[in-house]
C-alpha cells in the first residue's frame, strides 16, 4: 500500500514537472541576434518607404546607397544575402533630427518576429534627411516582421 502510494506521488511529480516545463517554453520568446548595418541611405529616386524585409542584394540596391568615408570604419557593413537577410526600419523624410535605437528582436513562437523601437527627436535642422537603420539578421529567423514603435 505505501509502495503504491509513493508510486502514484512520483508520478503525478513527474506529471506536473513535465505540464509546467512545457508550459514555459512555449511562452517564451527568444531574443534574435542581429547586427546594424553602417553607412547605408535610402536612395533618393525611391517612392515611399522600403520594405521591412529585404532577402537579396538586387531589391537592397533598389532602396539602398552606401555612404562611404575616409578612416578606417568609413565602409559600409558588408551583407551576405546568401546567410543573412535584412529588417529595415525607415521613416519619412524630416528635418527633425531623428535617432532610432532597437529596444528587442523576438521570435515570438508565430509565424512572426517582433522589433520593438524607439524613435528619438531633437531639434529642427536646416535640411532634411530620412532616419534609417538596418539590421542583418541570420536567414535562418527570417519570417515577416511586425514594427512597433515604442
Amino acid at each position: 500500500m505505501k509502495a503504491k502510494f509513493m508510486l502514484f506521488i512520483s508520478v503525478a511529480v513527474m506529471y506536473c514537472t513535465f505540464l509546467c516545463g512545457c508550459h514555459t517554453s512555449k511562452n517564451m520568446d527568444k531574443t534574435i541576434p542581429y547586427e546594424v548595418a553602417e553607412r547605408y541611405f535610402v536612395r533618393n529616386d525611391v517612392n515611399g518607404l522600403p520594405p521591412t524585409t529585404i532577402t537579396s542584394a538586387k531589391e537592397f540596391e533598389q532602396y539602398f546607397g552606401m555612404a562611404t568615408v575616409m578612416g578606417p570604419n568609413g565602409k559600409p557593413t558588408e551583407i551576405d544575402f546568401n546567410k543573412s537577410f535584412v529588417i529595415c526600419i525607415a521613416l519619412e523624410p524630416t528635418e527633425t533630427a531623428t535617432d532610432l535605437s532597437v529596444i528587442s528582436l523576438i521570435n515570438t513562437n508565430s509565424d512572426q518576429l517582433d522589433l520593438r523601437y524607439e524613435i528619438k527627436r531633437g531639434e529642427k535642422r536646416s535640411y532634411t534627411s530620412q532616419p534609417l537603420m538596418l539590421l542583418i539578421v541570420d536567414k535562418k529567423y527570417e519570417k515577416p516582421v511586425i514594427l512597433e514603435p515604442i
